[in-house]
């Protein structure tokens, strides 16, 4: 009887050309669905099978052409098992050593500690309109000068999609924000506009100094989003060490 149920839990999905589609996958396909909101009807598994069963005919079709055995194929199905295995590594490294709040609490002081140490900092409100020329952005300048308001020519020329908020992008940093963009901000006044346009990458931005204030050193309990991505980087890195540590590499 237990054979018997074991084996019925096992059965296949579907064969698909001699190929089974193990009904693991049928399982995990529902838990998602669920987990998402859907309800576990029978009309969402026969609709799971039908994507389950065209997914292994397209799979046998590339196959059948030889495309999985394109070098492009082999290095790009390397990469994506790389990335899931580092991905497994790490949720497994967390799994079995949870981040406590006493280690938040000291990465927090740290940052503090580090933050006083640069002395009085101060931060700026930046706000931007990108676009994808020197012409454009020298256009965008001169439309300025004749009296058109900086937001307005943000929603109607920026490509950024801060268009929506005027170009605004926030209260930064200067060591947050691209060296040539924070080089020019931190030496205008507050309503200012720069004297040419920025080029970053392949775009030009136009920018706006729309204020700027003493840093205030936020609490811990609105850093741990923060903190917590800060952690994962120094245990991530520790691991990578002790690896490298420890490896035979030529």
């Amino acid at each position: 009887m237990f054979a018997f149920a074991s084996q019925a839990a096992d059965a296949p999905v579907a064969v698909v050309n001699g190929v089974s589609i193990a009904a693991r996958l049928m399982d995990r396909n529902v838990q998602a669905n669920v987990a998402q909101g859907q309800k576990d009807t029978p009309e969402l598994r026969a609709a799971l099978k039908q994507e389950l069963v065209a997914r292994e005919l397209m799979v046998q079709e590339a196959q059948k052409r030889g495309l999985d055995k394109l070098p492009t194929t082999q290095d790009a199905l390397l990469a994506m098992r790389q990335n899931l295995l580092i991905e497994l590594v790490l949720n497994d490294e967390f799994t079995k050593n949870p981040i406590s709040e006493a280690e938040l609490k000291t990465e927090y002081e740290r940052q503090v500690k580090a933050l006083k140490a640069a002395g009085d900092l101060q931060q700026f409100q930046i706000s931007t309109i990108v676009l994808a020329t020197e012409a454009d952005a020298r256009s965008v300048m001169t439309a300025m000068r004749s009296g058109q308001a900086f937001d307005d020519l943000a929603k109607s020329r920026s490509m950024d999609p801060s268009k929506d908020k005027g170009g605004d992008l926030g209260w930064f940093l200067p060591d947050q924000i691209a060296p040539a963009i924070s080089n020019v901000v931190v030496n205008l006044a507050p309503g200012a506009v720069s004297a040419a346009p920025i080029q970053v990458g392949p775009y030009w931005h136009v920018v706006k100094l729309a204020g700027k204030r003493p840093y205030q050193v936020p609490g811990f309990d609105e850093s741990k989003n923060l903190l917590q991505s800060a952690v994962v980087q120094n245990r991530r890195t520790a691991l990578l060490k002790k690896l490298t540590d420890a490896a035979v590499v030529k």
